[in-house]
């Protein structure tokens, strides 16, 4: 999969664009969505400005149907959403040798806008959700 990622064929108008970066990583503010068929429904959020970070994705209502953050009309309106269809929703996911034990933080939502190009990663506080939830249900 390394090698996929070091030949990555992008447009300026693929470029998503975190102003304040993903927590952690606050450097890093351009990036591209990719999905690889093989690892469907997971997708890559990588790193297009110099550096090789990568983040596994994964649409949280694939798993978690009922999954409702806690998201303020302000935050959206900062990444200048104006309606449902330009939401991406997405979480980072820990994939795990044993894919049973994979996690997803659905504390910290990556919403993008996919009109503008701009997401952010929003920490929710919400105890209903963990930064560590089974994406596999035992």
């Amino acid at each position: 999969m390394n090698d996929f990622f070091s030949h990555l064929v992008y447009s300026e108008n693929d470029v998503i664009t975190f102003e304040a970066g993903i927590p952690g990583f606050e450097q890093n503010k351009k990036f591209v969505l990719v999905q690889i068929p093989d690892y469907l429904p997971f997708e890559w959020l990588v790193c297009v400005d110099g550096s090789r970070l990568r983040f596994a994705i994964i649409n949280p209502l694939l798993f978690r149907p009922d999954y409702e953050p806690a998201i303020t009309k302000e935050q959206l309106q900062e990444l200048g959403i104006e309606k449902a269809e330009d939401v991406l929703l997405y979480c980072i996911v820990t994939i795990r040798e044993n894919p049973a034990e994979s996690t997803a933080n659905l504390i910290g939502p990556v919403v993008i806008n996919r009109t503008k190009r701009v997401g952010r990663q929003i920490i929710i506080d919400d105890d209903r959700y963990s930064t560590q939830e089974k994406i596999l249900k035992n």
